[in-house]
């Protein structure tokens, strides 16, 4: 067993496929898959559950990869403490933002492999924080609501964090386009209510919405998924839906989801707000270098921002 076959498998796991994984890993289909088989047979079990609608983990997968993701985070901060003097490291963790991956892509491909370590992360708010307050990554990609702007501004300022605005964004309802309301042109909450929710993590949702709502709407029962795959499996075949930030461009857009559409999400009254403001965090008093600088002007060039 390798630390490199481990991070191939958590790969898998967070894309839900193999070719996915391969793409986001920078590594041939071929490869990976012999890499993850050499490791299920040293093993003595599957991690992975193949099938025709994409890659899902076993019972016994699952149970190694709680344990093999500790092992592997604590490699990582290994490596970053004792090489960063060698070779250049570059990390991004950020919300479940298409963008945001697009653009750690670009970089990647500007500033070869030879050169950087690099590592892109896609988690809650909160841990977006934690990982750019301790040191882990270098930039993190999230957004401030009116729900969430005080909790987000506390642990920003306990942190020694700032927040460099982007760009304002109202919430969108993204499904299937055969679901039964994808010809609105805006959904309510309670449009949405004879459907199944679908999300990667609840305290997103709660971040955005007040808590009555997610209890009138019952928001508070998802279906709560791991990864991008799942998800757009359940919402075409569930009728099911989930919010976007509506920061799409035509680069975010690819074979997995030209399938699916987004529609404005209509105030359920005056006195609430969907729009929220989308930026990016850094530690202060650090200047950021070249690595971090080309990612940001990357993301504003997909926004479509000055």
């Amino acid at each position: 067993m390798t630390i490199q076959q481990i991070r191939y498998c958590l790969g898998v796991a967070d894309c839900g496929s193999f070719n996915k994984a391969s793409e986001k890993l920078f590594i041939s289909q071929p490869s990976l898959t012999s890499s993850v088989h050499d490791l299920e047979a040293e093993l003595g079990f599957a991690i992975f559950r193949r099938t025709s609608r994409g890659t899902s983990l076993t019972e016994k997968g699952g149970e190694f990869l709680s344990d093999a993701k500790a092992l592997f985070q604590n490699y990582e901060s290994l490596v970053k403490k004792y090489t960063s003097a060698v070779k250049k490291s570059f990390s991004v963790s950020a919300l479940y933002y298409e963008f945001a991956r697009i653009a750690f892509i670009e970089v990647v491909n500007k500033f070869t492999r030879s050169q950087y370590d690099f590592s892109f992360r896609e988690m809650r708010a909160l841990s977006v924080i934690d990982d750019v307050a301790t040191g882990k990554s270098d930039i993190g990609i999230l957004y401030l609501s009116d729900k969430n702007r005080e909790e987000i501004a506390r642990a920003l300022a306990q942190n020694n964090l700032t927040f460099t605005h982007l760009t304002e964004c109202s919430a969108f309802v993204y499904i299937h386009k055969n679901h039964p309301l994808s010809r609105n042109e805006w959904i309510s909450l309670e449009d949405l209510l004879p459907y199944h929710f679908v999300t990667f993590d609840t305290d997103d949702v709660k971040s955005f919405f007040s808590d009555d709502i997610i209890k009138n709407y019952n928001l508070d029962q998802p279906i709560t998924v791991a990864d991008r795959a799942t998800e757009l499996n359940l919402l075409k075949n569930l009728n099911g839906f989930t919010f976007l930030s509506g920061v799409l461009s035509d680069e975010t857009r690819n074979e997995e989801t030209e399938d699916f559409v987004t529609i404005p999400l209509k105030n359920p009254n005056d006195a609430l707000s969907h729009s929220f403001s989308l930026g990016y965090i850094t530690k202060k008093d650090v200047k950021m270098d070249k690595t971090a600088l080309h990612y940001i002007s990357v993301i504003k060039k997909i926004l479509n921002l000055k």
